[in-house]
């Protein structure tokens, strides 16, 4: 199982207070290479609110940009809500 190091969460904070989520979210990808479901992990552990279905959006989200699954402007729309 996928566990956050501490640099992986100081990262994503760092990125996910900077910007959109979607942006943030593929840079923490890039950099740690990532897979979608770790990312979306790594959202739990940073965003104080978020619950089942925002980690099921990042799940279904096109992070590859391959053209299948939520684009970035909808899964922004969809974590928006969430406080670091």
């Amino acid at each position: 199982m996928f566990e956050s190091t501490p640099e992986i969460l100081a990262a994503a904070r760092a990125e996910l207070t900077a910007g959109p989520p979607s942006a943030a979210l593929r840079a923490i990808a890039q950099r740690f290479q990532l897979q979608r479901t770790d990312v979306a992990w790594v959202a739990a552990e940073v965003f104080q609110n978020i619950a089942t279905p925002e980690i099921q959006a990042i799940w279904h989200w096109d992070m590859e940009l391959g053209g299948k699954g939520h684009p970035d402007g909808e899964l922004d729309r969809l974590l928006s809500h969430l406080v670091v």
